[in-house]
């Protein structure tokens, strides 16, 4: 009798939990800046630790339990994504409900295999894709399906992390068609302009549960067939993707997994991944690291989690699956996780005893990020969708308290109370002059005094470091020179821009003093976003302190405009860009070299462009000069540096 009475009552306070929590919302909470890792740790532009925790789902009708369909249309076919991506939008209003006590603030995309395969072929399962996939689906359904779900996502307050398309198969090998596959696929998504400019909330998980990696040769080096590979494989198998998405441009985090189904990462503490802005990416159900319901503690899972993930307190981590609901055990799935009679999760487990050593563990080390293995795990879609009610799922089972649902309603609000990022990050800063004033034209413009605003607004720069470390606290790279500053380390498709002030309308000669140590470095300037000169070669003086002049000369409008400064191929350094207005009153024709006072003229072409300078001495042959700039019958023009008059000559 005590036992029932006690039942009741838990009952009764487990299904008031939704409208207890309704007056307990969170302020700050549900807000995305841009996230980067720093030691162990996820970090916001302002260097707060930050932990997320949510939930995973895939676009799939039978994964979705069937709550939208497309079969009618066709099946998984291109007018079918607004069917997709309304459930979607369904699943994040109730997910991120701070009102009814949900508080989930990242979510796992799967790229949904049903939507990129070949069109007439038949699927072995999720693990063919190397096979089976059509790359031309993915650019398609990435820009149709994928990203619309992630920006509905990021509009609810969810980071997101993107994983590819299927799993594993059993083994994969270095140089093998998955490798190719992985390759493709990241190289296809992180390629993506959209994609690359929402990394600072969007990340990538390379792949999904790996379970035995092989070398190039074929070989597993390990203690054992289940045993901890210790051998290079999975970091030559994950390296070369990771620098093709760094190649893409792509800044944002990457999280690396293991094998085992992602539990076993030993052989990175010898063989360490290469990055900057990486952390891994685990699976943890009941079974593994040694933790069965009726045989586990905190204690123990955190020593079994140090063997097999050694970065795990030195790197942020992220469990992007795992589950758990009460029943009887019967047997074990094929990846050791333990399977009964329960609620319909993947894993048989208590939050009594498993639960709450898993939390144990992930309080313990403090960086530890979660995504439950389906939203149906986490609330109660069903309900939801017939009433409206955000619930914890499960709560029509016998023992709901014992299952993830109810304990990551609990858990997920007690830890939007802390380590969640700072909202005063996203307070939106007006793009405005560095100096306090618009650049005046004419005029200098210090390279380095792009506009306040920072990055991908008033600025776009691929790191996050100044690597200079001189001048401005910001990403763009500044250097010391000639006691001032010039930027540098810059790389193709950066940009910075600078408001100026034209006096008036007309031509303008322009110059950048610039160097390089290669000849492929350029660059061109935009006006309000309109190109306004040619791309740019940056001379190559084989020295980076020795600059030199490149220019020509444009057509400007008076008034406030944006000058755009935009990098096309990489690596030159910049000190500043010079406007001058163009004399054109004074230019003299000119047959010979009499009369020419010596020093240093501009040459330029009948349409403005700078084709370079030359030094006219008592001695100069300038037939012979010009020739080497401007074909027979030519004509150009020669513009004194020092006085500023300009001559009109036809190269004969």
């Amino acid at each position: 009798m005590k036992n029932a009475t006690l039942k009741k009552i838990l009952m009764a306070s487990l299904l008031g939990f939704a409208t207890s929590m309704s007056a307990q919302t969170i302020e700050g909470f549900g807000c995305t800046p841009d996230l980067h890792v720093e030691g162990k740790n996820l970090v916001d532009p302002q260097g707060n630790p930050v932990n997320l925790h949510g939930v995973m789902d895939t676009p799939s009708m039978w994964f979705n339990s069937d709550r939208w369909t497309s079969w009618d249309l066709g099946g998984y076919v291109e007018a079918a994504c607004p069917r997709a991506q309304a459930y979607f939008t369904k699943i994040f209003d109730a997910i991120t409900d701070t009102e009814s006590g949900a508080y989930c603030n990242i979510f796992r995309l799967h790229m949904e295999p049903s939507w990129l395969r070949r069109d007439g072929v038949k699927s072995t399962g999720e693990n063919d894709m190397a096979t089976t996939y059509d790359r031309e689906k993915v650019k398609l359904y990435l820009e149709k399906l994928f990203i619309p779900i992630a920006e509905d996502a990021k509009a609810h307050g969810l980071y997101v992390i993107m994983r590819p398309p299927g799993v594993c198969p059993e083994k994969i090998r270095v140089g093998d068609e998955y490798q190719k596959y992985l390759m493709d696929v990241w190289d296809i998504v992180s390629s993506n302009e959209t994609i690359k400019e929402y990394a600072g909330w969007l990340s990538i998980e390379l792949a999904n549960e790996p379970v035995q990696v092989l070398d190039a040769n074929g070989n597993r080096e390990t203690d054992g067939y289940w045993g901890p590979a210790i051998g290079s494989a999975k970091t030559d198998f994950f390296q070369p993707i990771i620098n093709k998405i760094r190649q893409n441009g792509f800044t944002g985090i990457i999280w690396v997994p293991g094998e085992g189904y992602q539990s076993s990462y030993e052989s990175y503490a010898k063989y360490p991944i290469n990055d900057d802005n990486f952390g891994y990416a685990i699976h943890v159900y009941s079974g593994w690291y040694g933790q069965y319901d009726d045989k586990c503690s905190a204690q123990s899972f955190i020593e079994n989690m140090k063997k097999q993930v050694p970065h795990v307190d030195s790197k942020p981590i992220v469990i992007t699956e795992c589950d758990w609901s009460p029943g009887n055990t019967t047997d074990q799935n094929f990846d050791g996780s333990a399977t009964g009679k329960n609620y319909g999760t993947w894993a048989t487990a208590r939050t009594s005893t498993w639960g709450n050593a898993l939390k144990g563990m992930m309080d313990y080390y403090g960086n530890f990020s979660i995504t439950l293995t389906g939203t149906d795990d986490y609330v109660d879609m069903k309900t939801y969708l017939e009433t409206g009610k955000v619930q914890p799922a499960f709560m029509d089972k016998p023992q709901p308290e014992e299952a993830c649902g109810v304990a990551c309603f609990k858990w997920y609000k007690e830890w939007a109370q802390d380590k969640i990022p700072s909202c005063e990050s996203m307070v939106e800063i007006p793009q405005e002059p560095y100096l306090g004033v618009p650049a005046a034209i004419p005029g200098r413009i210090e390279a380095e005094n792009f506009d306040l605003g920072g990055n991908k607004k008033a600025y776009y720069d691929t790191d996050r470091a100044n690597n200079g470390e001189a001048y401005r606290n910001e990403q763009v790279d500044i250097k010391p020179f000639n006691g001032g500053y010039k930027l540098g380390w810059t790389v193709k498709d950066e940009w910075l821009e600078y408001t100026v002030n034209v006096e008036k309308d007309g031509t303008y000669d322009w110059s950048a003093l610039v160097s390089t140590d290669n000849d492929q470095a350029s660059f061109h300037l935009e006006m309000d976003d309109q190109a306004i000169t040619e791309v740019t070669q940056a001379t190559n003086t084989g020295d980076w302190d020795e600059m030199v002049t490149v220019g020509g000369s444009v057509e400007l409008k008076a008034g406030e405009h944006i000058l755009k400064l935009v990098v096309d191929e990489s690596f030159f350094d910049i000190d500043w860009i010079d406007f001058k207005g163009h004399n054109t009153t004074d230019i003299t024709q000119n047959e010979s070299d009499e009369g020419f006072e010596p020093g240093i003229y501009y040459l330029y072409n009948i349409l403005g462009t700078k084709l370079g300078e030359i030094e006219i001495t008592t001695h100069t042959d300038l037939e012979a000069t010009l020739r080497t700039f401007a074909k027979e019958n030519t004509l150009v023009i020669l513009k004194s540096q020092l006085s500023g008059k300009a001559y009109k000559i036809m190269v004969k």
